[in-house]
Parts: structure tokens; C-alpha cells; sequence
């Protein structure tokens, strides 16, 4: 079997050189983070030269609607693009003799994608965004020293949400911090479960969840009604919620993404290319001293010097 799709494989990389190459891109929500990452995706495929047809589809949240994009994808389409976990897990699933290529996966080796970093035999490679937990957990001790529970809200249908919930508990530990759940499938329950648990929360952990990017800004108002206090570990939800946020720059993963893709219309095949972490440099650090400054934080001097984008004071 394995024989047989890598012939596949060797069949679709040698046609692609020879016709208008077909990129199906499946994301699983809008919200501004994976936006980006198409656009990356998009612009480097444009500027590249390669004659290529790109039809972006959108999952609306809803896994089976990812899995039916992806059975289109594999009539339709020459490449995938997978966006964020549920779409790539729906992707690698339905598709097995085309190349696949996540971008936006927290944990792409327990989300059953990949068996490790690196090459790896098959179809699928693409861009991790593991975010630095233990890094945004020191943070917050640093900016809040008094704080003893720390929220952190996801969505638990999320594979790389319920990662990224493990490893804050864990960490958290490490420095004194009780890690409080925040979990809901929905915005409304998010926000239900946040009132619930308000009068025990002394700062809001987000990470690179996708329900929690798609409903930011509400969330963010109800931070600002309870003032609370939110460290965010994505730059775009940050900018609607937070006091600091230290993410990456999705446009320049998308960027990488593209390269991929372009790498595989250019010849090479999936299992010659390295899944990896989004680069270190695509890091941002964002301060909000409007916030900060409503909610009585002091923001150190050398965080100061050192952020890459500061709102107000």
C-alpha cells in the first residue's frame, strides 16, 4: 500500500509540472490569525511565477463540513492546504495520494499528522505553531506577581487547545499559579462559563484557540466589564483582549507555508520536506498601555524596550 501512494504521489508531482497546478486551501473558521495565513499562502504562490488556480473554502467551524471539503479537495484539487488542526486532521484523513500541507497545527504529532518533526514518510508535512507555553506562563508570573489563578479558555474539541490547557497546568504549577478551565464549544458558552468563575480569576490566559480567535472581540469586552487582566499568546487575538500578547505573526507562517507548496509544484515531494515550528523571528511582542494603565499594571521598563508593538500611553 505504502508503494502504491508513493507512485501516486511520483504521478500527481510530475503532472504538476505540466499544467495549471490546482490549490485547494481548507480553513477551519475566519478569524484574523488564519486569515493571514492564507494570504501568506496566497501571495507567495502569486509572486512565484508557478501558473496556479486556488479555491479557498471555509469549514464555518464545524468539522464535518471540513470533511466534506476535504472529499472535494481530493476530486478537485492538485495540493492541499490545511488550516488549523481540525481541517488538516480532515484533510490527511480523506486524502492519501495527493501532498497535504498543514499550517497553523499546535501539536501536529498527537493530532495524528505527522510522527515527529522533521521528514517523514507520506503525504503530509507542513507548519507547527507550537506557541511557547512555559515562556507565556513565566510572563504573566513576572507582570503579575500577586496573581495565584490563572484562567485559560478553550475550546475542549480542540486537540491543540486541550496541549496547550495540559501544558499551562503544568507550568503553572512550576511558579505557584492555579490553572482554572475556562472551556465552552461556543462563544456564548465561553462567556457563561467566564461570569461563572469571574470573582476567582486574577488573569486570563488565551492561546491560539480557534474558537477563542473567532470570538475575541466579544471576549475582550467582557474582559474590559470584569477587569480582568488577559496575557494573550496570539498577536491578532491580543490586540482585541490584552494587556500583552507574545505570538506569532500568521502571515509570515503563512509565508512558509507557501514555500512548501511552492517547493512541492517545483518538484520535490512531501516526504523531502522538514515539518517544523513556524521560524523564531515571526515572534511579536505586543503591549497595550491603555489597558495596562485602566487596570493599574505596571509594564517594566525592559519589556518596554523590547516589544515590538506598544498601543497607547
Amino acid at each position: 500500500m505504502k508503494r502504491l501512494v508513493s507512485t501516486l504521489l511520483v504521478v500527481v508531482l510530475f503532472t504538476l509540472s505540466f499544467a495549471v497546478v490546482k490549490v485547494g486551501i481548507t480553513q477551519i473558521v475566519d478569524h484574523p490569525a488564519l486569515n493571514r495565513i492564507y494570504d501568506g499562502v496566497v501571495d507567495v504562490l502569486k509572486s512565484s511565477g508557478v501558473e496556479v488556480q486556488i479555491e479557498h473554502q471555509s469549514a464555518q467551524g464545524v468539522f464535518q463540513n471540513a470533511i466534506a471539503i476535504a472529499k472535494k479537495f481530493k476530486i478537485d484539487a492538485d495540493i492541499i492546504v490545511a488550516i488549523a488542526t481540525p481541517s488538516a486532521q480532515a484533510a490527511a484523513t480523506e486524502i492519501k495520494d495527493k501532498p497535504v500541507v498543514f499550517s497553523a497545527v499546535t501539536d501536529p504529532i498527537s493530532a495524528g499528522l505527522i510522527p515527529k518533526f522533521g521528514k517523514n514518510p507520506g503525504n503530509v508535512v507542513g507548519i507547527s505553531d507550537m506557541v511557547p507555553v512555559e515562556t507565556h506562563v513565566n510572563l504573566i508570573k513576572t507582570i503579575f506577581p500577586d496573581a495565584k489563578n490563572l484562567a485559560v479558555l478553550y475550546n475542549p474539541g480542540e486537540a491543540n487547545s486541550v496541549f496547550i490547557a495540559q501544558e499551562t497546568k503544568k507550568y503553572g504549577s512550576q511558579v505557584g499559579l492555579n490553572v482554572i478551565e475556562i472551556t465552552g464549544t461556543s462563544a456564548n458558552e465561553l462567556v457563561t462559563a467566564l461570569h461563572a468563575n469571574a470573582n476567582r480569576i486574577d488573569v486570563a490566559y488565551l492561546s491560539t484557540d480557534n474558537l477563542v480567535a473567532s470570538s475575541a472581540e466579544i471576549l475582550g469586552q467582557v474582559f474590559e466589564k470584569l477587569g480582568i487582566p488577559v496575557v494573550a499568546g496570539d498577536v491578532d487575538i491580543a490586540r482585541k483582549t490584552a494587556v500583552l500578547g507574545f505570538g506569532f505573526d500568521y502571515y509570515r507562517a503563512g509565508v512558509e507555508t507557501g514555500q512548501i507548496v511552492l517547493d512541492i509544484i517545483n518538484g520535490k515531494s512531501p516526504s523531502e520536506i522538514e515539518s517544523r515550528i513556524v521560524s523564531a523571528d515571526a515572534l511579536t511582542f505586543y503591549i497595550n498601555l491603555d489597558r495596562a494603565e485602566k487596570l493599574k499594571i505596571t509594564i517594566p521598563k525592559e519589556f518596554l524596550e523590547i516589544a515590538d508593538e506598544v498601543v497607547g500611553g
